[in-house]
């Protein structure tokens, strides 16, 4: 009963300070709108995220296209998201695909995240070669909502065209969970989800394989950011092992295509990983995640080959 109720506490408390930074946010906003002539088009949100609190820092505006992120869209209205991928000099072409981690929310640097410093160190292996970033990460995204985009054909060329792709997915439907049955909290509850998140992400594969069969695949698993404030609480550990077996199990099963774990990046904060919201990985836990995709690759013979290489080989 302790447990469960340092549980609740921890996150109505932790969902008020969302809103206060929300609310923040909102005023700055308004703030940034008055000073500039740009319209900024509201957006409705369906569910507060999991890996959705605010950044802390203003938005940095790109320097290159190929740091260009398209960010301000919903499942039903993914207008920017449908526009064909423009041709482009750079040789290899990475696509990442998922929530807030993929958008590389907490990053102090502005590297978004893992992606700019996965292609930064991609590049010094290539040495010749660069890389074309397609950051289309979204704060809040839920499987279900990733597989919804690529079913209605949102990311057919881009898919066409990757020769690396990337996901976090699912810590969102976690999080939908513990809001929904915050004082009700069942473990059966997560191991009936979890066997509809396994179906979503299976497919999600499936429909990314039947656009291009041999494009490298990378399935980043789940950390438990909760345990920040509630203490070790062994039962959520366990929740969010199981889920990472799960996708583990998705990437066994799947040709060219590895499962990267980072929970134990996470499991305490003693070298600084964390952004000041305590959900997001800042500047040194998105390195550590990198170097961990890195390592994964080696282990996993991952391949990333321009699409001249690719095509020179079929």
């Amino acid at each position: 009963m302790k447990r469960v109720f340092l549980l609740i506490c921890s996150v109505l408390l932790l969902l008020f300070s969302q809103m206060l930074i929300s609310e923040r946010e909102k005023e700055h906003q308004v703030m940034k709108t008055e000073q500039k002539t740009i319209p900024i088009q509201s957006q409705d949100v369906e569910v507060e995220p999991f890996f959705a609190l605010p950044p802390q820092s203003d938005v940095v505006i790109p320097q290159k296209v190929e740091e260009i992120q398209f960010d301000i869209v919903d499942v039903e209205t993914d207008l920017l998201q449908d526009q064909p991928l423009h041709e482009d000099e750079s040789p290899i072409y990475y696509l990442a695909l998922g929530d807030s981690l993929t958008k590389g929310v907490g990053d102090e640097e502005n590297k978004k995240g893992y992606t700019k410093r996965l292609v930064e160190k991609i590049e010094q292996w290539t040495l010749e070669s660069k890389i074309t970033l397609d950051n289309r990460g979204k704060r809040g995204r839920r499987s279900d909502q990733l597989l919804s985009l690529l079913k209605k054909g949102h990311y057919d060329i881009e898919l066409k065209n990757a020769e690396l792709i990337t996901i976090t997915i699912g810590g969102n439907d976690l999080m939908k969970i513990v809001k929904k049955d915050l004082f009700d909290l069942k473990k059966e509850t997560f191991d009936n989800e979890l066997i509809e998140f396994k179906e979503r992400y299976d497919e999600i594969i499936r429909e990314i394989r039947l656009r291009n069969k041999n494009v490298p695949i990378i399935l980043i698993g789940l950390y438990n950011p909760i345990t920040k404030f509630t203490g070790d609480i062994p039962e959520l550990e366990a929740i969010v092992t199981e889920w990472n077996q799960a996708i583990f199990e998705i990437s066994e099963e799947n040709t060219n295509a590895c499962f990267v774990n980072v929970q134990d990046l996470f499991d305490e904060n003693t070298i600084m990983v964390y952004h000041s919201d305590f959900f997001h990985p800042n500047g040194n836990g998105y390195t550590l995640i990198t170097e961990r995709i890195l390592s994964k690759m080696n282990e996993c013979h991952l391949e990333v080959k321009p699409e001249e290489e690719s095509l020179d080989s079929d």
